[in-house]
């Protein structure tokens, strides 16, 4: 996790309190797991206001409910009053649980029921920012959840007040502005080198007013004497803000697109894994804004895997938005195959419980996480049966695009 990740904090308005702070990690997080709302406000500091939470993260289409919903536990704790449930009960989400991706001991679907919550340890890995299984073991984010659903008339609950927009900024943030000339060269020149890399051509084909807005920021950066590092942070962090804004259009398109982000991600992996260890597990942690990453994202050559994962995402993007395609939800028998791929891999019962359990996989050494998403993924891209290859790619897509 790079420091300013780690500084990030975030607040949740709702029905009237404020609530937080929350670290970067804890609040990605929460959204991952389903439990913010369309009605809450965001803010953290950088914002001018408090901002609608769809217009900060992604949200999923609601679905059609089920003939026969299995049971929740939502038994636990009435709200009459508080209208809509949580989204934890819209579409069939999980109730946020952080004992609920532990593998039960000694039941006999414990195999196949450790691979569908690996899953959830894989989306927490994707998440922007290392360790972000801690949050689950720590019960901070379980506490605000209790919080937010629980919270009653006259209750204390820590408020933020925006930043004064009078204090100057330090004499050091201050920079000479950029004159539209310089601006306006410096776009031309980013294009220039971005019509040559993958993810760049497709993002400008799909996105452009967009793409020449980023072009614009960045070239302003340069101009302004920003080190090159911190204009390749700036277009690292709007692609991957462009790519959760449309995560659900990129699961809705077809299985052949699908299928193209998982073999990109693996082959990203094994690329990273090549030039070390922490490049691997940093990407596996930080996404596209990991160090590693960021060293070669802008570059034609040694950023080309990374380059053909973020093309094959927006890919994906651009075929679910033109012609979305409905997907079924992975069932217990399509785990049972996933499970007998990944015992052709060498896994053993122990593994499951491993790459399942979020205390027992922070204790392995980043080599062995690095080698067992790589496994997780080869194994999805090894199942035979198309309609389960389908499904349970669906699944294991979601943190990638949306993390």
């Amino acid at each position: 996790m790079t420091g300013q990740q780690a500084d990030i904090q975030w607040y949740i308005a709702r029905e009237g309190k404020q609530h937080g702070p929350l670290s970067d990690v804890e609040m990605r997080t929460f959204v991952a797991q389903g439990h913010l709302k369309p009605t809450d406000l965001i803010w953290r500091p950088g914002f001018a206001d408090w901002r609608p939470a769809p217009a900060v993260f992604p949200f999923q289409q609601p679905e059609a409910a089920p003939a026969q919903p299995r049971p929740t536990t939502q038994g636990r704790r009435a709200e009459p009053s508080r209208g809509p449930g949580a989204p934890a009960a819209a579409g069939g989400q999980p109730t946020f649980e952080p004992n609920r991706i532990r593998v039960a001991r000694g039941s006999d679907d414990s195999r196949s029921s450790g691979a569908r919550r690996a899953l959830g340890i894989l989306a927490l890995l994707a998440l922007l920012g290392g360790g972000g299984w801690y949050a689950w073991q720590s019960g901070a984010l379980d506490s605000l959840r209790d919080r937010l659903t629980t919270s009653k008339e006259g209750e204390q609950v820590p408020t933020v007040a925006a930043p004064d927009a009078s204090t100057p900024p330090a004499p050091e943030a201050t920079a000479p502005a950029a004159s539209s000339a310089e601006v306006d060269a410096g776009a031309q020149q980013l294009d220039s080198k971005f019509e040559k890399m993958a993810a760049w051509s497709v993002v400008k084909r799909e996105f452009p007013d967009w793409y020449g807005e980023q072009l614009r920021q960045a070239a302003k950066l340069s101009a302004e004497n920003q080190p090159e590092t911190a204009v390749n942070k700036h277009l690292a962090e709007a692609l991957v803000a462009l790519r959760r804004q449309h995560a659900n259009d990129a699961l809705s398109a077809s299985t052949p697109r699908l299928k193209d982000v998982a073999t990109a991600f693996l082959n990203n992996l094994k690329s990273l894994a090549n030039k070390s260890v922490g490049a691997c597990y940093g990407f596996i942690s930080q996404g596209e804004t990991s160090p590693a990453v960021l060293e070669v994202l802008q570059s034609p050559d040694q950023g080309a895997a990374v380059q053909a994962q973020v093309a094959a995402i927006f890919e994906a993007i651009a075929d679910g938005r033109k012609s979305p395609t409905p997907h079924d939800k992975a069932v217990k028998a399509d785990y049972d195959i996933l499970v007998q791929e990944l015992t052709k891999l060498g896994w053993k019962e122990n593994d499951l419980q491993v790459f399942s359990n979020p205390t027992l996989l922070s204790r392995e050494p980043p080599e062995r996480v690095c080698q067992m998403v790589q496994d997780w993924f080869n194994a999805h891209l090894a199942v035979a049966d198309q309609g389960t290859q389908e499904r349970l790619l669906v699944e294991t897509l979601k943190p990638v695009v949306s993390g």
